[in-house]
C-alpha cells in the first residue's frame, strides 16, 4: 500500500451482466467523482473509461497511477478480473474499489483476500482526494455495515482494515459539492456512448439528491438520508445537459416524487429549459395528496414514472415493510395514467410469503397497469442481498419466509446464458415456479410493450466471445 502522491487517475465501469443494453444510463458516479477531484486537487489528471475495454490488453492501464473501479455485485467477476488484469502486469498500480458491492461485501472481499489497495465502503469523494494526495491517517479504517431490523440500523457486521477508508458525506458536502462533470472533452465522448430515450427524445440520466427514508426489507439502502444538491447547481446541469444537446434526463434519485415542493421547484426548472424527465415515485408519497403530485408532475413536463410495486398482495407487502397499500399501487397507475403520464411498474418475484394466490394477486395487477398499453413493467426474481433486513435473518440462522439455494450468485437480474439465476426459493413454490411465473408474465403481458423484446434482453456486447488471461 502507497502513501505517495497520485498525479493520474482512471475511472473505469465494468462490464455489465445485468442489464438489457450497457450503454444506456451514463456513470453518474464517476461523472461526480471526476469533478471532485479536479476542484480539489486540479494538478491530478482524471480520466473517465467506460466499459469498452479489452481486459487482455492490460497496457491500457499503464498511463494512470491509480485506477477506480465502482462495483455493484453482479459486476463482481467482472471487477476481479480487471484487477487481476492490473496487477499482473503492473503490481505497484494503486486500485481502489468502490460502489454497493464493497458497501455491503467488504468482509468477503477482505476473507477472499482481494488485492485491492484500497476500499472505500461509503461516499467516495474525500477518500479518494486522500489517496491522491498520500494523506489517508485520518480517516477511519474501520467500517461497520448496518443493516435495517424494524425500522431501525443495527450493526451487523464490524469490520478493521488498514485498506479501508469510510467517510460520508454531510448534507452539507452533498449541497456544496461541484456538479458531475459533463463539459470537459474526456466526460462528454463517454456520455455520449450512452443513449437513453424519453419518448422521441434522446436523453440522459441526472440526480437531484442521495439516499431514501424507506424501510423497505429487501433494500440494501433502507433509511439511508435524503442530502440534495443546490438548486442552483442543478439548473447549471441542467444547462450542461441542455448544451449537449438532450431533449430530457431521467432523474435516478432513489426517490424523486418525495416532496411535491422540491419536485415542483427541479420539475419547473427542466421545464424552463424544455427538458422532458423521467422519475422514481413511491406509492404512498404519490398518493399521499390525492391527484396533486401526478398533476404536478405531468405539469412541469414528466413524462414517465418508475415506481416499486413489487407484488399484488397487501400480505407480501406487509412482510417487506414497504408502508405501502395495494390500493395505493392501483391508485399510482390510475393518477398517473389520467395526467398522461406513462407508469413502469417493478414486481419482485419470490419475496417473503409468495406463493401460488399471491402469484394471482400480481397477474391481476400487471393486467391493470397493462390495460394501458403505454405503461411497462419489470419483473425479476427477489435476490437478497447482503445489507438487506431479509438477507440478514437468513444470516442468523432465521426463517423470513424463504431460503437459499446457493450461497451467492449473479443476483436478481438478466444473465447473458438466459435470464436470472434463482438462488432462492420460498416456503411454499420452488425456483422453477418463481421463475415460470416471471417468464409467464413477460411473455404474456410484454411481448411489444418494453423498449427491448425478451429474447434480445442480453447484453450483445458480452455474446461475443472475450477470452481472459
Amino acid at each position: 500500500m502507497t502513501q505517495k502522491k497520485l498525479e493520474s487517475l482512471l475511472l473505469l465501469s465494468c462490464r455489465s451482466p445485468f442489464l438489457n443494453d450497457s450503454k444506456i444510463y451514463a456513470p453518474m458516479a464517476n461523472l461526480y467523482l471526476k469533478s471532485y477531484v479536479e476542484e480539489e486537487l486540479p494538478d491530478v489528471k482524471v480520466t473517465l473509461g467506460d466499459d469498452n475495454y479489452n481486459i487482455n490488453n492490460s497496457e491500457m492501464f499503464e498511463p494512470y497511477d491509480a485506477i477506480g473501479i465502482s462495483i455493484m455485485t453482479p459486476q463482481r467477476e467482472e471487477s476481479l478480473k480487471i484487477l487481476y488484469s492490473i496487477k499482473s502486469k503492473y503490481p505497484n498500480k494503486v486500485v481502489i474499489a468502490g460502489g454497493p458491492h464493497v458497501k455491503q461485501y467488504v468482509g468477503d472481499i477482505l476473507k477472499n483476500k482481494e488485492p485491492y489497495d484500497w476500499l472505500v465502503p461509503l461516499d467516495g469523494e474525500k477518500p479518494l482526494v486522500g489517496i491522491l494526495k498520500g494523506e489517508t491517517e485520518n480517516f477511519s479504517h474501520q467500517y461497520m455495515r448496518m443493516g435495517v431490523r424494524d425500522g431501525k440500523h443495527i450493526i451487523t457486521e464490524n469490520l478493521e482494515d488498514p485498506r479501508i477508508l469510510t467517510h460520508i458525506m454531510s448534507k452539507e458536502d452533498i449541497r456544496n459539492a461541484p456538479r458531475p462533470d459533463r463539459t470537459s472533452e474526456n466526460s462528454i465522448k463517454i456520455i455520449k456512448n450512452y443513449h437513453y430515450r424519453l419518448g422521441n427524445r434522446e436523453s440522459t440520466t441526472m440526480m437531484s439528491a442521495r439516499g431514501c427514508p424507506e424501510q423497505c426489507a429487501f433494500c440494501e439502502d433502507a433509511m439511508t438520508p435524503v442530502k440534495r444538491s443546490s438548486l442552483e447547481n442543478l439548473k447549471l446541469e441542467m444547462d450542461d445537459i441542455k448544451n449537449l444537446g438532450y431533449g430530457g434526463v431521467y432523474l435516478f434519485d432513489d426517490l424523486f416524487a418525495l416532496s411535491i415542493k422540491d419536485s415542483r421547484e427541479i420539475g419547473e426548472e427542466l421545464q424552463k429549459r424544455d427538458l422532458i424527465y423521467r422519475c422514481n415515485a413511491q406509492a404512498r408519497y404519490f398518493t399521499k395528496w390525492g391527484e396533486e403530485m401526478a398533476k404536478m408532475l405531468a405539469d412541469t413536463g414528466c413524462y414517465e414514472i418508475a415506481f416499486g410495486a413489487e407484488t399484488g398482495s397487501q400480505k407480501i407487502l406487509d412482510n417487506i415493510h414497504k408502508r405501502t397499500t395495494v390500493e395505493m399501487n392501483y391508485k399510482t397507475i390510475e393518477y398517473a395514467n389520467k395526467h398522461g403520464l406513462i407508469v413502469k411498474a417493478f414486481i419482485l418475484i419470490g419475496l417473503p410469503g409468495e406463493n401460488l394466490e399471491t402469484l394471482k394477486e400480481t397477474e391481476k395487477m400487471i393486467q391493470y397497469l397493462m390495460s394501458n398499453p403505454n405503461n411497462d413493467f419489470g419483473a425479476y426474481i427477489y435476490y437478497p442481498y447482503k445489507g438487506t433486513q431479509i438477507r440478514d435473518r437468513l444470516d442468523k440462522g432465521e426463517d423470513p419466509g424463504l431460503e437459499m439455494l446457493v450461497e451467492e450468485g449473479i443476483g436478481a437480474y438478466a444473465t447473458i446464458d438466459g435470464g436470472s439465476e434463482v438462488v432462492i426459493r420460498t416456503d411454499e413454490l420452488t425456483g422453477k415456479q418463481l421463475s415460470d411465473f416471471r417468464d409467464h408474465l413477460i411473455q404474456k403481458y410484454r411481448p411489444v410493450s418494453s423498449e427491448f423484446e425478451w429474447d434480445k434482453l442480453h447484453d450483445t456486447h458480452l455474446k461475443s466471445k472475450v477470452e481472459y488471461n
